[in-house]
């Protein structure tokens, strides 16, 4: 992970919103997450909790149903600890619910306030 470029990031979030936040509000009749909202010290008790074998974080790009009472069939992002796996890195999702090095701490975290609704 590395520092861009604040202009570099507002033309990726205006791409993002332009071409596939455009689509699936069309496609699904919706108004689709913008952003997520993490409070520090939630984002930090994750890191925080990670196992020491933990290599690293794989957040997921995933959509409610329409039963989620607050963000029905919007997106959102599933944050989850990696272990190593050879020349690359796996989850709990990647690896079927187990891990060599076992998953203690590994669970997925979700639940981050998402805009829209929740706007500043």
């Amino acid at each position: 992970m590395e520092q861009i470029d604040l202009d570099i990031a507002k033309k990726m979030v205006d791409n993002y919103q332009e071409t596939r936040k455009k689509l699936i509000d069309k496609t699904h009749n919706i108004n689709d997450t913008e952003s997520i909202w993490i409070p520090l010290d939630h984002f930090k008790s994750f890191i925080n909790n990670l196992p020491e074998n933990a290599s690293g974080v794989r957040i997921y790009l995933a959509a409610y149903d329409d039963t989620e009472p607050h963000y029905p069939n919007q997106t959102t992002a599933i944050l989850m600890g990696t272990v190593s796996s050879g020349d690359d890195h796996t989850d709990v999702i990647a690896s079927d619910g187990t891990l060599d090095d076992g998953d203690r701490g590994m669970e997925p975290y979700n639940k981050g306030k998402a805009c829209p609704p929740f706007c500043s």
